[in-house]
């Protein structure tokens, strides 16, 4: 018959300690892991304004009829330029402040309408009819040697 050995309990304590320590320390990575994901998450995006992203280009001035509108896409804030007179240019968001849905011009009525809803806006942006209780907010508009140039 063999002996016992004495080092069985020390053994054991010291593979219960090291696995303890183990699995707390995989536990503590996995909630600093979540722990920045939080925050990234709650964190507000950060607005890099880089050179040229306010200025977005509408097309040429001679190329668009009064009472016609031109639809100009831009990222996720699309747009309309509408000519209202001989001189005067009109820059609108082409989304609507209801639902957030992409505005058609209407060229027969000069309205804005919104197929989501039957919302309408006018030339101007203002509420015709529908659900949206807000106006569409006028964009800066300059024309410069027959390019227009909206400004955001």
């Amino acid at each position: 018959m063999s002996a016992p050995l004495r080092d069985e309990p020390e053994l054991a304590t010291g593979r219960r300690t090291f696995l303890r320590w183990l699995v707390q320390g995989f536990l503590s990575l996995w909630a600093l892991a979540a722990g920045v994901v939080g925050f990234t998450f709650l964190k507000a995006p950060e607005k890099e304004q880089r050179p040229g992203e306010g200025i977005v280009r509408g097309g040429k001035f001679s190329t668009l009829g009064v009472g016609e509108a031109r639809f100009i896409r831009h990222g996720a804030e699309p747009l309309y330029v509408i000519r209202v007179s001989e001189e005067q240019v009109l820059a609108l968001p082409a989304i609507c402040t209801h639902l957030r849905c992409v505005l058609k011009w209407n060229s027969s009525r000069q309205s804005f309408d919104c197929p989501c809803h039957n919302g309408a806006f006018d030339k101007n942006g203002n509420v015709l009819s529908g659900p949206p209780t807000r106006p569409l907010a006028p964009l800066r508009v300059e024309i410069e040697a027959d390019d227009i140039v909206i400004r955001s």
